[in-house]
């Protein structure tokens, strides 16, 4: 009798505890989600082609909500808030080679030449000298300065980002909102030894 009793208490124990360890866990655990496609960025792409030491060249590109967060009945997400990275670019052979442009531009940006400013250095058979520092950018700043943070040229690209905000609506308000980013990118073409 005593060991049916005892059973009886342990069981008893088990299932009023049970829902207190679920509660604290879902307490403790802690869930981050990360929106994907938010943004619509036009061009994909810029390219400034054959540049010469010392030349200054300017492009522009814009940031926007993307159509899924465009939707007139899309109202749970009105502001977002970006940082503009840049990452070395892969050679088209090593892209090949690769089979995945991603791959080639990650393994571009995790690895370093050993020297830099030798040009037979072999970082350089897969990836283009890096052109990230000498790149700045400007934002628009439209309709209230402030929103937005550009990046002068020469910056240490690992560590500085140019960052913005884009605001479709303020309290179900379209006024004064900021939906759209103008970006302007100058190059400061710098000079590579033996070039």
């Amino acid at each position: 009798m005593k060991k049916l009793l005892v059973g009886f208490l342990s069981l008893a124990a088990v299932l009023v505890l049970t829902p207190l360890f679920a509660a604290f866990e879902a307490h403790v655990v802690n869930v981050t989600a990360t929106i994907e496609n938010a943004l619509y960025v036009h061009p994909e792409s810029l390219e400034f082609g054959t540049v010469f030491p010392q030349e200054h060249l300017e492009s522009s590109f814009f940031i926007a909500f993307s159509q899924s967060f465009s939707a007139r009945d899309q109202r749970r997400v009105g502001t977002v808030e970006y940082v503009i990275k840049q990452k070395p670019k892969p050679r088209s052979e090593f892209i090949a080679a690769t089979s995945s442009p991603e791959v080639a531009r990650d393994w571009c940006h995790l690895n370093s030449p050993i020297d830099a400013n030798d040009p037979a250095d072999p970082y350089y058979s897969n990836c283009y000298p890096t052109m990230c520092s000498a790149l700045s950018k400007h934002p628009d700043n439209l309709p209230a300065p402030g929103n937005d943070i550009g990046l002068p040229a020469f910056h240490d690209p690992e560590t500085e980002f140019a960052s913005g905000k884009i605001v479709k609506f303020f309290d179900g308000n379209t006024i004064n909102n900021d939906p759209v980013d103008m970006w302007t990118v100058d190059l400061a073409v710098p000079c590579f030894k033996g070039q």
